[in-house]
């Protein structure tokens, strides 16, 4: 499947530029990759690396509090994160989306899994 970051968003981390599109195919090289990613396209602080967990799997399972220590408190960059691996996920394994987030209601055609490419 085709990387969930478009390609010229990739960063240079390791010789592979590809993501998987399945969050839970994730190695820590991904996981690195697509949060600069969403920090970069949503305008939001980059997590805390060094708290993030190693693989994509075990980044599906933060929850709403994980998510809060990882992003240093910010709600609006941790709400994003988390929403993020979330459609990413349930794109890849052919899912309803879960709801957006609030603030990507705005416009039915500027949905978060739009903006994400998915």
């Amino acid at each position: 499947m085709e990387s969930p970051l478009p390609a010229h968003e990739q960063e240079d981390d390791s010789e592979d530029d590809t993501v998987p599109a399945d969050p839970e195919k994730w190695q820590c090289g991904d996981v690195v990759r697509c949060v600069r990613w969403v920090s970069r396209q949503f305008s939001v602080p980059a997590p805390r690396t060094h708290l993030l967990p190693s693989s994509g799997a075990a980044l599906l399972a933060l929850t709403a509090d994980n998510w809060l220590q990882v992003c240093s408190g910010n709600e609006q960059a941790a709400r994003i994160f988390q929403a993020y691996v979330a459609h990413a996920h349930a794109a890849a394994k052919g899912r309803p989306p879960p709801p957006q987030l609030p603030e990507h209601q705005t416009s039915s055609s500027q949905g978060l899994s739009q903006q994400t490419g998915q």
